[in-house]
């Protein structure tokens, strides 16, 4: 009787952990101050140029009862823990605009605290952001931009986003695993993000933004070596 009811405590166990992680979880790390983040994204306003905008995809909501992590090039240039989030740079005005979802007090209600487009001067504030506006007018400004004709090209990664015990080979291996299944088939995020771009806006060119965020996530801020020096501690004393 007591072997059988072992698997089913750490069930509970597992599940309430999981649950609980989304509860009172803060949806921005104070990591890095507004500056550093500010520093990031002004060296891809360079590296696009003045005819150029920057959209980078942030992760999804995860599948289960897991607490929701950021993607690393997302989380590198606004810090912003927010499922389902875009951030647009413009390199000629030199302005980031985050575009987020709205306030869902529901789901706040049974997993705390989200930040939402309402949350605008705070989140100014955290990720030194210009400018904070809803996930639905994100095609809208997209639709703008190809009106001027001053925008020609759409930066944007193009390989897969690293996350949650993904890296980016694992990443790729397994949509390979999608594309080889004959009843699934299912395209990379980042594919669809490119596929649905091409399709609503051909006057733009879209081209591979993952490069420049690599070159740039090679070199480490003091801040960032600090916090790789406390990781390999704490892994050390785990060890």
């Amino acid at each position: 009787m007591l072997q059988k009811l072992i698997p089913t405590c750490f069930l509970l166990f597992f599940t309430a952990l999981g649950t609980n992680a989304q509860v009172g979880f803060s949806p921005f790390r104070s990591d890095f101050p507004p500056e550093e983040f500010a520093a990031r994204r002004a060296k891809v306003y360079d590296a696009i140029g003045t005819s150029a905008i920057a959209l980078v995809q942030g992760a999804a909501s995860p599948a289960g009862y897991t607490r929701f992590r950021q993607s690393n090039e997302f989380y590198y240039l606004c810090g912003i823990e927010v499922p389902h989030a875009y951030l647009l740079l413009d390199g000629f005005s030199k302005r980031a605009t985050l575009f987020i979802p709205h306030r869902n007090e529901g789901r706040e209600h049974g997993e705390g605290k989200l930040l939402s487009a309402e949350d605008s001067d705070e989140i100014k504030k955290l990720s030194g952001i210009d400018d904070v506006a809803g996930s639905d007018l994100l095609v809208e400004r997209l639709a703008r931009y190809a009106r001027s004709g001053f925008i020609r090209t759409i930066a944007t990664p193009l390989s897969p986003a690293e996350g949650t015990a993904m890296s980016r080979d694992l990443a790729v291996r397994v949509i390979g695993d999608y594309a080889a299944d004959p009843f699934d088939g299912r395209a990379s995020r980042e594919g669809l993000l490119v596929q649905s771009l091409q399709t609503r806006f051909p006057q733009f060119t879209v081209s591979d933004l993952t490069p420049t965020l690599d070159q740039l996530r090679l070199i480490k801020s003091p801040r960032e070596i600090t916090m790789i020096e406390k990781a390999t501690r704490l892994s050390g004393l785990a060890l």
